[in-house]
């Protein structure tokens, strides 16, 4: 990061621990002067565009268990609650008093903070849970990002920028379809295409219908995303489809209209 803090910084930061009855005992790693200045995890983060959504202000709100050190909460909340984050690569930047910050970089820039809170048990033993989540958008993460089985990763040809698609979620009996999203900077205005085989979402959300075995226009130009699967991904200029080209053949992934939600 920009160099460690000072000694008399560190001093003040464990008096006041000790001041508010939290541990004081030294933290795994230094505390860089970023941390200590941080008003708000999302101060850590070095975006190039729009900070994600994705996130929570307040303690709690992230689900997962409570563990016996903060490495084992983030590996149980990422394996309870974790979809759509990286599911590796964190690394532990310090503490603050209760707080102890992972962060996930890419190309030396922090762009995924975790904040791991210390609480007391019932029988008086430290316990450890992820309570928040702050993070550039997905497209900042680089193309070695591990988003899980359920995820496909689309990386750029030249640009240090990815994309992803995913399932839809199963309760809404949406899990067959695929779902890509284009968010700035990798597209502006943001857009979303489907892949829909079994046409389980409503018709009238999509700018026309899901299709493979079709002929890729002639209009249509490589977008230089290639897929985990070896999938290309193609753009024509009218914007109403997206065409996936495989060695398997051409499929055209309909626009979305607006944003597909179910209850």
């Amino acid at each position: 990061m920009r160099g460690l803090i000072t000694a008399i910084l560190t001093l003040v930061w464990l008096l006041a621990a000790c001041g508010t009855g939290v541990d004081s005992s030294p933290t795994d790693a230094p505390i860089p002067s970023s941390l200590a200045d941080a008003g708000d995890p999302s101060d850590l983060l070095e975006c190039d565009g729009p900070l994600s959504p994705m996130g929570t202000q307040s303690d709690g709100e992230l689900g997962g268990t409570a563990e016996s050190d903060p490495e084992a909460a983030i590996d149980a909340w990422l394996a309870g609650h974790g979809r759509g984050v990286p599911m590796d690569g964190y690394r532990n930047l310090g503490a603050i008093g209760n707080q102890h910050v992972h962060v996930y970089e890419n190309v030396g820039q922090v762009k995924v903070v975790l904040v791991v809170a210390r609480r007391s048990g019932e029988d008086g033993t430290a316990q450890f849970v992820v309570d928040q989540l702050r993070a550039c958008q997905l497209s900042e993460w680089g193309g070695d990002v591990d988003l899980g089985p359920e995820i496909v990763v689309w990386s750029h040809d030249t640009r240090d920028l990815i994309v992803a698609d995913h399932a839809g979620p199963e309760h809404c009996r949406w899990d067959s379809a695929r779902f890509l999203n284009l968010e700035r900077p990798v597209r502006e205005p943001a857009a979303g295409y489907v892949r829909d085989p079994l046409h389980v979402l409503p018709a009238n959300a999509l700018f026309g219908s899901y299709a493979e075995g079709v002929e890729l226009p002639a209009d249509a130009t490589f977008s230089g995303y290639r897929s985990a699967k070896g999938e290309e991904l193609w753009f024509v200029p009218e914007d109403r489809a997206a065409y996936v080209v495989s060695p398997n053949g051409v499929e055209r992934w309909p626009r979305v209209k607006q944003a597909l939600a179910c209850m």
